[in-house]
């Protein structure tokens, strides 16, 4: 969860640095763009007023020259007369604007000047050549369209900001319904644990309750006992009942643990052929036979220890559901990338209600036993990333079949 987490916020955090510094860089430059296109209409304007002045003298042709960005323009001679103004009133007045100082390279003036209608205006001044003369002209622009490009900046960065915190919003959201998720699972295992606990502590308090019970009264017949042999007796019922107990610690210990042992590479078939070899004896006095033919190696990533206890118990739990004999068939093979075996018995088979419980801890269909053990075979399964199931007729018997991944 906590990739997920880290991952989660990182996309934001780079989208965050990302549209910053885009929007933080178009705003900077949108002051200087506004002013480019000021400066570019003006000298473009300018250029053709003095192209006017130029061809008429009289400067008539200028009163019909318009455009949406003059505010307005004049022409002053070098003695301070106003020529031409777009505001005829003010022609042949005296110039009350003082003389600006322009810049010797690029022979204009720019700046900034508010009329008296609270408008502030873009003002270019250059001198420019008429018929005969020089004027100084003087330009002033609206700024509304070149100042558009300042505020759309602006309303970017705006909309940045929005979906920045809307973002953010939306990431800390599924942060906490991630958190809550997960505090939710830890809370529902936690119950499911309790649950379980509950359950394994009636089902030790039941199975070790008995064997307790008989070593107790074996225990108080001893005391009682008239002759050394009918103590001995009673004495091996006491061992009989302990190595019950012993058993049922081992099947629980075993299932809670934890599988943090080292895996090493080992000959699956090898091992099948040991259990196989083991488990003959107690065939034999219970009149099974058992069939299987060695195989090729099979190399294995495992925990050997933990395998042998699989097959034991897949093979015990074969010879148990043929209480009258029967025949065991130990099968092997590779099939792919994966090794299979298959344990067939010709018991009794599993009835179709009970099948779908059979891996689960604590169930059994047989008188005595703690229902651990097809559990725990499921779960080493799970443990080495296979896998184990069963397929079973009643009255013909049953199949188990397990499946591990081979290493490359």
């Amino acid at each position: 969860m906590r990739k997920v987490e880290r991952f989660i916020i990182a996309v934001p955090i780079c989208f965050t640095l990302l549209v910053v510094w885009f929007s933080w860089s178009a705003f900077q430059a949108a002051p200087q763009v506004a002013e480019e296109n000021l400066r570019g209409a003006g000298l473009s304007i300018a250029a053709a007023i003095e192209q006017l002045a130029a061809v008429n003298p009289d400067f008539q042709s200028l009163t019909r020259y318009r455009t949406v960005d003059i505010a307005y323009f004049s022409l002053v001679d070098q003695q301070k007369v106003i020529r031409f103004h777009t505001n005829s009133a003010l022609i042949g007045t005296v110039s009350e604007e003082a003389i600006p100082s322009i810049d010797s390279k690029s022979g204009i003036y720019e700046g900034r000047k508010k009329l008296g209608t609270g408008e502030k205006i873009y003002l270019l001044q250059t001198t420019i050549h008429g018929a005969g003369d020089d004027y100084l002209l003087t330009l002033g622009l609206h700024t509304y369209r070149a100042d558009r490009v300042v505020r759309r900046a602006q309303a970017g960065v705006t909309v940045v900001v929005f979906l920045t915190i809307s973002l953010w919003l939306v990431t800390l959201g599924v942060m906490y319904l991630l958190r809550r998720d997960e505090k939710h699972q830890h809370e529902l295992a936690r119950q499911e644990e309790m649950a379980r606990l509950g359950e394994l502590g009636a089902v030790m308090a039941h199975e070790i309750r008995n064997p307790l019970a008989g070593i107790k009264g074996f225990a108080q017949l001893i005391e009682t006992a008239e002759t050394t042999d009918q103590a001995r007796l009673y004495a091996d019922r006491i061992v009989t009942q302990s190595l019950r107990m012993e058993s049922l610690v081992s099947d629980l210990l075993s299932f809670v643990r934890e599988d943090r042992g080292e895996r090493q590479l080992a000959d699956f078939a090898a091992l099948v052929e040991d259990c196989v070899t083991m488990i003959r004896s107690e065939a034999d006095s219970a009149k099974v036979t058992v069939v299987y033919s060695s195989q090729t190696p099979l190399k294995l990533m495992i925990a050997s220890d933990r395998i042998i206890q699989l097959l034991l118990n897949l093979l015990k739990n074969g010879l148990q559901a043929m209480p009258d004999g029967g025949a065991l068939r130990v099968e092997l093979e590779k099939v792919k990338s994966d090794a299979i075996m298959r344990v067939c018995d010709s018991g009794i088979g599993i009835p179709p209600e009970d099948i779908s419980h059979i891996f689960e801890p604590f169930w059994t269909s047989k008188a005595r036993g703690t229902g651990l053990g097809l559990a725990l075979c499921r779960k080493v399964a799970l443990e080495h990333a296979g896998s184990l199931t069963v397929e079973s007729t009643v009255g013909v018997g049953t199949t188990f079949t397990l499946q591990l991944p081979l290493e490359n």
